[in-house]
């Protein structure tokens, strides 16, 4: 945004010279996210479905519960103290984007078709390892139910299935 009003200050900007600045600056293609914000009436909206163990590993399902796709960011805490943040891109973006925390490991994900309400991701860890889950932790995203993103765990692993709408 700085980039944008030091760019644009005193003049005539058109609604394309701020996708071009946000394009260039964020390395990411735009026009999904423009077209649904500006365009629809859709709302974002995700949540954290089941959480499951399984060999040794715990396997984490997000839903898409509202009709706006929107990269997801997805930090685990362990009960160590470390965390990890699991990065869930858009097919849409045709990229990732930075890094933003260089202290807390960033796992690169494939990315989640738009078409497909769901995604699983497996952690590489067992669930009795694990305090937290937590979708959107910076709390940028415009979820409009944050009660479904966050899964804390009690010392005894259960397996976690959201309730039902």
């Amino acid at each position: 945004m700085m980039r944008y009003y030091n760019t644009w200050k005193f003049k005539h900007p058109e609604p394309n010279d701020f996708i071009r600045i946000m394009e260039k600056v964020s390395g990411m293609q735009l026009h999904w996210y423009l077209n649904y914000f500006i365009n629809t009436t859709k709302t974002i909206d995700y949540g954290i479905k089941s959480v499951i163990e399984s060999d040794d590993n715990t396997f984490v399902s997000v839903a898409r519960i509202g009709d706006f796709p929107m990269p997801v960011d997805l930090l685990v805490t362990f009960r160590d103290g470390t965390q990890e943040m699991y990065y869930i891109p858009t097919s849409e973006t045709l990229g990732n984007k930075p890094v933003e925390n260089e202290k807390i490991l960033r796992n690169d994900l494939v990315a989640w078709p738009w078409v497909n309400p769901g995604y699983t991701l497996r952690i590489n860890r067992q669930p009795k390892d694990i305090t937290s889950i937590e979708i959107d932790p910076s709390q940028r995203m415009a979820d409009v139910n944050r009660k479904n993103n966050k899964v804390e765990f009690p010392e005894v692993f259960k397996a976690y299935q959201a309730p039902t709408q």
